[in-house]
């Protein structure tokens, strides 16, 4: 069995260098022993010792294992040194899509693509091949829909107008009116793309697009579909029916399965972004509702029954005596309503929260007057607390 040098030799780098430091230096040997670069003997194995320095100083668990029991201790994990190198190589070069496409000398491999991100590169490398009758718009159809407080909090049947596409069944897709109308694309003679070869100083430069003619689908149509006008499908305008479950917020997406757009026999999503019209009376936190209630203030002082807003009607409660003015009362149950059955991790129905506001007071007559007068004989605490905070500041 070879013996194997040390990760850090390899790269020639320190057992202290950072992650960067790591990747720097295995870009830089990467490309320099490259056998489609490198033609020396010993390049393809240098470049294999590279690759797998590489595999293990980059993984932390890795590097850990190997800076305290060295090889050993990594056979001893059941690590055998790595995978194919140019699996490595390519996804760090980005070798699965790149710009331009080099070859050196006749050759090919893992190597051609990595020049478009090193040097700056710009233009999409297109994939070689024909378009089939490929999906030519997006199955799920996004949305809006405004609902006001009221239909948020307590659900709503909703019918909405939708444009869906489907996929053209007069000439199922194709776009043209019969087979007999699909020809083969002079221009790139049926392979959907068209290639343009030029010789740099860095080897023979070669460059794949779509086919303009065609869009990279080989065929040219003669005669366009009678019904989809050669666009391969239909659109047309339908009422959906929409069931809105109660306590929906705002800013939320709703989905509705199966009520897309279809082809090829699948049919996407109708994604409804939800937007709650703000409530003139209530607001809402969470599961919980909060309304402000104007009352006189002699109700609030005496007590009484008094109606309160709710989502779900008028409601009388007792508001005791001696109420305060922004006083807060919690009225159980009236909130946002549990969907879910508690016995299914549902958790309880949330509450109304009433914040009593004074009203101006109601025009008294002298008589009246009179009578809270003689009844306003005791001092009021608050009152008394506020006159001595004045006199200590101003006296």
């Amino acid at each position: 069995m070879a013996t194997k040098h040390d990760y850090y030799d390899i790269l020639g780098i320190s057992k202290h260098a950072t992650q960067d430091e790591v990747k720097r230096a295995f870009r830089r040997l990467a490309m320099q022993y490259h056998p489609d670069r490198n033609k020396a003997a010993d390049a393809e194995q240098k470049f294999k010792e590279v690759n797998e320095a590489y595999e293990v100083l980059s993984d932390q668990k890795r590097r850990q294992t190997y800076d305290q029991f060295g090889h050993e201790g990594l056979n001893q994990q059941g690590w055998s040194g790595g995978g194919n190198p140019f699996d490595i190589f390519n996804e760090m070069f980005g070798g699965s899509g790149g710009g331009v496409k080099f070859s050196f000398g006749g050759n090919s491999g893992g190597f051609e693509d990595i020049f478009s991100q090193v040097f700056g590169g710009g233009s999409t490398r297109r994939r070689s091949g024909k378009r089939q009758s490929q999906q030519i718009y997006d199955l799920d159809i996004n949305a809006n829909l405004t609902l006001s407080f009221l239909e948020s909090v307590l659900g709503v049947q909703r019918k909405v107008k939708i444009n869906i596409k489907k996929q053209c069944p007069h000439c199922n897709g194709s776009g043209a009116e019969s087979p007999n109308d699909i020809k083969t694309c002079p221009r790139c003679r049926g392979t959907g793309v068209i290639s343009t070869r030029q010789r740099t100083i860095l080897g023979i430069m070669e460059s794949q697009e779509y086919c303009p003619d065609c869009n990279g689908t080989g065929k040219i149509i003669t005669k366009p579909c009678s019904q989809c006008h050669g666009r391969k499908y239909i659109e047309q305008e339908e009422e959906i029916e929409l069931d809105i479950k109660p306590g929906v917020v705002n800013g939320s997406i709703l989905q509705f399965q199966g009520k897309g757009n279809s082809w090829n026999g699948s049919t996407g999503d109708l994604n409804l972004n939800l937007y709650v019209q703000p409530s003139k009376i209530f607001k809402r936190k969470d599961k919980t509702i909060y309304a402000n209630v104007l009352v006189d203030p002699i109700d609030a002082i005496t007590g009484a029954r008094i109606k309160i807003p709710t989502p779900y009607g008028i409601k009388e409660i007792e508001m005791k005596s001696n109420t305060a003015n922004g006083e807060e009362i919690n009225v159980s149950g009236y909130g946002i309503k549990n969907t879910k059955h508690k016995l299914f991790g549902g958790s309880a129905n949330g509450d109304l929260v009433i914040t009593i506001v004074y009203a101006r007071p109601k025009k008294y007559s002298k008589v009246e007057i009179d009578k809270l007068k003689s009844m306003n004989n005791s001092i009021n605490q608050d009152v008394a607390e506020f006159e001595k905070i004045v006199s200590k500041e101003i006296n």
